[in-house]
């Protein structure tokens, strides 16, 4: 390990580290990005002390990298004049990755990691289905369905469907043979669908299964698209 050769001494660390990143917004800035910055290195090593690394699936090890790549994107945003107030998300996402990972190393921990969701397993599992659904299909409903997500996503409508309903209504429809529908004026502004389904295709498997993770969860495919390319370049790891 890099930092911390108990992985007990690690878990301590990143407790503290959390219990300060839930308080940001009273905290200084620079603090806050500096631990922003540390503790996706940090869960990482305890991962690896914990003998948890090598069991992970490669879906997991991408939510690792890309946790590490929000960090450090978190940390150089520090010294330049931001509203600190758009990275408020970026952090509560980054603490829930974290403790995720921690929580995982920690299997006594009971109560010690709330951000942690208890959900998060079997959702990403459930990712992976729907990832190997949405390959089955037509690329013309590959497009469609992401289409309808970006556009609720990007309209935030309060009656969008979820990933699976879309999807298990795509494939009924495939099945027959029919056609998707096609976008409306709207849309040849805001995404190129078919070019979407493109670059999705070229992730890496383990980035395609955590992006779906997140498409799943209601994120904008288109944005999360690109989050994913640049959590890649940022890390430079391809599981």
């Amino acid at each position: 390990m890099n930092k911390e050769e108990d992985p007990g001494l690690g878990l301590d660390s990143l407790r503290h580290a959390l219990d300060v990143l839930a308080c940001w917004r009273v905290r200084e800035w620079p603090v806050v990005a500096g631990l922003a910055g540390d503790v996706g290195p940090l869960v990482w090593d305890v991962l690896k002390g914990a003998g948890v690394w090598e069991s992970l699936p490669t879906h997991s090890r991408a939510a690792l990298y890309w946790a590490v790549a929000d960090g450090r994107a978190i940390r150089r945003a520090w010294p330049v004049k931001v509203d600190v107030e758009e990275y408020g998300a970026r952090i509560t996402g980054l603490a829930m990755d974290v403790a995720y990972f921690a929580a995982m190393c920690d299997p006594q921990g009971g109560g010690r990691w709330p951000e942690a969701d208890p959900a998060r397993t079997r959702h990403a599992l459930l990712a992976v289905e729907l990832l190997r659904q949405f390959g089955k299909l037509p690329v013309a409903w590959r497009a469609a369905v992401l289409r309808e997500l970006h556009h609720a996503a990007r309209t935030r409508d309060p009656e969008r469907r979820t990933l699976a309903e879309v999807l298990a209504e795509a494939s009924v429809y495939a099945v027959k043979g029919e056609a998707p529908p096609g976008p409306e004026y709207a849309d040849f502004r805001t995404i190129d669908a078919p070019e979407l389904v493109q670059r999705l295709t070229r992730l890496p498997r383990g980035w395609r299964g955590e992006a779906f993770r997140r498409i799943a969860a209601g994120a904008d495919p288109m944005a999360v698209e690109t989050a994913a390319r640049d959590a890649i370049r940022a890390v430079c790891v391809v599981p």
